[in-house]
């Protein structure tokens, strides 16, 4: 399907003939000019005959039949690679000519990171280590970020372009499954959030390339929302329920974009130029995902279309420096004040904050209880690369508030928080907050309490 979002849309039919000539503008500054050759490659997709988008949720196959990625040019289609059982999640380079693919040669190998030219010729193997690996995305500085998964749930991770050892991004227990690259340089990714129901929601969330400032898009949490992308606007547009929403930097609430075709749509979007959608979609779940955009005799019976990918280069994120230092074990958080909350049940009652670990088994650990300054202000150093969890707590010690989730600090990582669940929309006040009034020393809390009394005894 096309959708297109404000101005006027040049596109005027499904065949790729209706592009010659046409200057093509897309997200972070994507350029690219068709000219009326025949052999201008214009779309990638993966093609598969099942797909299931939550299977990440518990560790399954999202393309449980197999896939093959698509190369779709005005003289026809072909597969990007041959000789392999499976090819899914297609990126591509910066220049538009290499891309980036998640692939399994034979049907009991791992997926694993391949590249290859876009133009045709030998994969080579980017990834290693145990475990799947699958939606990759091209990074600034030689370096892509991609999806991990064993066992234990799944893990994002960035690695050398050219081979060597990767570095892991997320630290919490889970599922995670990376989404995009945001123009600014961050990562955006998918993760399971539990709300106390039978059934876990996927939530959007970004972090940098080097696993600090993890958070939320937005914290109205509890609808499932899936598939994101960037588009030239600097929205995020996302699917939920089978339908296409919206998040907009002025808005601290998701929109719905409007959209003529009827049924199910799959994500994530592509743009054939700023606002005008590319998308999959069916009429209903017995039926297969269709890509309009596609000339009719790219269609292949029996196979979904999905995962559209416009061929043109465009400019790079933006890099970003990290401060992260190899010798520290720990970070710094500043709440300015604990009160500050979209949650009007926190109200004034906060008196102090009870954070928690996880142990060897996966259990929750208490790394201590902190009292709040009046202002709401407290000040904690919190181990590294570990998952965390916080509880507010009234006067009485009784919980007000708790994280249902898990988040992270980095090593060395400094972060300064609103308040708590605050929302995007709510800015701090200009005070110091009382806690550096009193003390610029964060109270360490590093260890668990079980832990340090069994060191005391």
């Amino acid at each position: 399907m096309h959708l297109r979002i404000g101005g006027p849309a040049f596109w005027g039919c499904t065949g790729l003939v209706c592009l010659t000539g046409f200057v093509i503008a897309g997200t972070a500054g994507r350029t690219a000019t068709t000219t009326s050759s025949k052999s201008v490659i214009t779309w990638l997709f993966t093609a598969a005959p099942r797909y299931d988008s939550r299977a990440w949720l518990e560790n399954g196959e999202r393309f449980p039949g197999g896939a093959t990625i698509q190369v779709v040019s005005a003289s026809g289609r072909r597969a990007l690679v041959e000789g392999f059982t499976a090819t899914a999640d297609p990126d591509l380079s910066f220049d538009a000519v290499r891309v980036l693919f998640a692939g399994k040669q034979r049907a009991n190998d791992p997926w694993r990171i391949w590249e290859v030219p876009l133009a045709g010729g030998v994969p080579r193997v980017v990834s290693n280590g145990e475990g799947d690996c699958y939606r990759p995305f091209y990074l600034p500085q030689n370096q892509i970020v991609y999806t991990r998964r064993t066992a234990a749930g799944s893990q994002i991770e960035v690695a050398p372009l050219d081979g060597g050892k990767p570095e892991r991004l997320t630290f919490a227990p889970g599922h995670f499954l990376t989404a995009d690259v945001l123009r600014d340089g961050r990562v955006l990714f998918e993760t399971e959030h539990s709300y106390g129901g039978a059934r876990a929601a996927r939530e959007i969330m970004t972090v940098y390339p080097d696993g600090t400032g993890v958070e939320s898009i937005r914290c109205d949490h509890g609808a499932d929302r899936y598939e994101p992308r960037e588009i030239a606007s600097g929205d995020i547009v996302f699917a939920q329920g089978g339908k296409l929403q919206r998040f907009t930097s002025a808005l601290a609430h998701e929109t719905p974009v409007t959209v003529a075709a009827a049924g199910e749509i799959a994500g994530p979007v592509a743009e054939s130029e700023p606002g005008n959608l590319i998308f999959a979609a069916r009429a209903n779940a017995k039926a297969l995902f269709r890509i309009a955009a596609l000339p009719a005799g790219v269609h292949r019976p029996g196979m979904n279309e999905l995962q559209p990918v416009l061929v043109a280069p465009r400019t790079a994120p933006r890099r970003f420096p990290s401060a992260l230092l190899a010798t520290r074990t720990a970070g710094n958080l500043l709440c300015l004040n604990v009160a500050t909350s979209r949650d009007a049940i926190l109200g004034k009652t906060i008196r102090s904050v009870r954070v928690y670990t996880q142990d060897g088994t996966g259990k929750p650990a208490l790394l201590g209880t902190q009292a709040v300054e009046k202002d709401g202000s407290f000040f904690v150093q919190l181990p590294g690369d570990r998952p965390l969890r916080l509880e507010a707590l009234d006067g009485a010690g009784r919980v007000v508030s708790a994280e249902r989730n898990w988040w992270w600090m980095r090593t060395a990582e400094q972060r300064v928080c609103v308040g708590c669940h605050a929302g995007p929309e709510r800015a701090p006040e200009n005070a110091v907050p009382e806690v550096l009034l009193r003390k610029d020393v964060p109270v360490p809390m590093l260890k668990p309490v079980a832990e340090q009394r069994s060191r005391q005894n």
